[in-house]
């Protein structure tokens, strides 16, 4: 391994049982000016080593795995070490080794990357152009689109490995979770979370041989990589679920332990049962999506957001009921179940943008 040196961009490219095109494209890279080219082998074993060894000759950093560990605990690797050793460098890009992004393109995303030292951006592939695997198209697509109505950010490639960032973001990314691909998906949302700004940039479609050189596992990856998609809203789900249990079992039970306090004044014990149910509901909810749901510790004025957003919600289903019914001539119970079906998505989102948003310090 040889240390680094002061650089403005480092090129990172992690690598699981390459062949020789790799060798070929860091040579196509450094053509290009792209010099500082940091390779971590993640465990491909000795019959790989002559490849590895041979681009540390060329003049690459050479990390190593004694064992697979996954793509995106590679990553982190690379972002460590050139935490470390590279104190006055600009960027980082990330590409993978399978021959996919072309050395023109990783040069435009560095350039880019320049420009917005603060942003995460995205080399992203045109997946309406012909050769392009099914099962790559079909994958992209599915999580593009489920992504944009979870996260409410339209990125036509979520799957891509080559990305740029300035090198504030470097401490950021290695505490992104995630060991294995499904880390890339989760640096996205990461970022939204954290309102890291996404820009994106066209490159090159390239698959070799059908795509026949990636590692990636159709089923392992790919629930790894839902899961990832939608552990959120499932917890979200979970929350509220959970509220709404609480609520409905404190109004039952003072329902009937107010009887004797009130004697025959059954609105009054309704009323009371049902206002001390939603209040407890609602704190409870408020705590789990929070801790739970969002994972905002210490977040001040999350609580008064809260509120306000409960009230905005009970205020547009009442309206919502109201106009469906009296314009559309809908049935008020249907139209109490479609205003408040796209409420609760109205709901998600805006917790996730706006009462529960990470304020990252910088």
């Amino acid at each position: 391994m040889i240390m680094g040196k002061q650089s403005e961009t480092i090129i990172l490219i992690p690598s699981l049982e390459p062949d020789e095109r790799l060798l070929t494209y860091v040579q196509q890279l450094q053509e290009y000016g792209l010099m500082d080219i940091v390779i971590v082998d993640d465990g491909s074993g000795e019959k790989y080593q002559p490849i590895f060894e041979e681009l540390q000759e060329n003049g690459c950093v050479l990390l190593r795995h004694t064992e697979n560990r996954g793509k995106g605990e590679a990553l982190k690797t690379g972002f460590q070490y050139i935490e470390q050793h590279y104190p006055e460098v600009s960027s980082v890009v990330t590409a993978d080794s399978d021959g996919q992004h072309a050395a023109e393109d990783v040069y435009r995303l560095a350039e880019e990357a320049r420009l917005h030292p603060d942003a995460l951006v995205l080399g992203v592939r045109n997946f309406s152009e012909g050769g392009i695997p099914p099962k790559s198209l079909l994958g992209n697509r599915i999580t593009s689109i489920f992504f944009a109505m979870l996260y409410g950010k339209r990125l036509s490639d979520t799957q891509t490995g080559l990305r740029a960032f300035g090198s504030r973001l470097l401490g950021f990314m290695q505490g992104v979770r995630g060991s294995r691909f499904e880390y890339e998906l989760q640096m996205l949302i990461s970022c939204i979370q954290s309102s890291i700004p996404i820009h994106t940039l066209p490159i090159q479609v390239i698959y070799e041989n059908g795509n026949a050189g990636t590692h990636f596992k159709a089923i392992r990856d790919s629930a790894r990589v839902m899961n990832v998609l939608f552990s959120n809203f499932l917890r979200f789900i979970s929350s509220s679920v959970a509220s709404a249990v609480v609520d409905l079992g404190i109004a039952w039970f003072l329902i009937d332990f107010l009887r004797p306090f009130l004697g025959q004044q059954d609105y009054l014990r309704i009323l009371l049962a049902t206002v001390i149910a939603r209040i407890v509901s609602i704190m409870v909810n408020y705590l789990l999506n929070k801790n739970f749901v969002f994972k905002k510790e210490n977040s001040p004025g999350t609580l008064w957001r809260y509120l306000a957003l409960c009230a905005l919600v009970i205020l547009l289903s009442s309206t919502g009921v109201y106009l469906i019914h009296t314009y559309l001539f809908l049935d008020e119970k249907i139209a109490k179940f479609v205003c408040d079906a796209l409420l609760f998505l109205l709901s998600f989102q805006m917790q996730r943008r706006w009462v529960f948003a990470a304020r990252r310090q910088r």
